[in-house]
């Protein structure tokens, strides 16, 4: 017997387990990265929404002398398919694309005539309209989820009605 190296054998042997094991554990993987990549977004998306709460809350109303000034206007989020953004006096003060593979759709919202279909809004006194914000890659969910007093939390699975 020759105690020179690995035979071919022992080194087919090996790579069969190597590649066992990668077969297994890089799906594994993945799923846990995409996981983690939706959970941040979702996270940052549920921190601006509380942001933008929290502006609409602690503006100041109108006093009756000044009605006829055009004050302030609240922001407005805007969802779309692959990003949203913040607009203040029609302009945009924040775009946050998603990643690539990542997108946005929405259940519930504003029904006002005035507003886009995919505004979130939140009235002075906090309350919201209910809304439920769904980021999707592959088959993997996280749901923001916005309630009728406005608390906004992030899930990874759909309100129950």
């Amino acid at each position: 017997m020759d105690k020179r190296g690995f035979g071919t054998t022992g080194l087919l042997v090996a790579l069969f387990f190597i590649a066992l094991f990668s077969a297994v554990a890089v799906p594994k993987l993945w799923g846990v990265w995409t996981a983690m990549r939706l959970e941040a977004e979702a996270a940052e998306l549920a921190a601006e929404l509380m942001r933008y709460r929290e502006t609409v809350m602690t503006r100041m109303p109108p006093h009756q002398d000044f009605l006829d000034v055009q004050g302030e206007a609240a922001p407005i989020i805007e969802l779309h398919s692959d990003n949203y953004k913040v607009r203040k006096n029609n302009r945009v003060v924040l775009e946050h694309r998603l990643p690539d593979g990542m997108a946005l759709s929405h259940v519930g919202g504003l029904d006002m005539s005035a507003a886009h279909h995919g505004d979130v809004g939140f009235q002075m006194t906090g309350n919201a309209t209910p809304m439920t914000i769904i980021l999707q890659s592959g088959k993997e969910m996280r749901y923001v989820i916005i309630d009728r007093v406005g608390r906004v939390r992030v899930s990874p699975t759909p309100p129950e009605e």
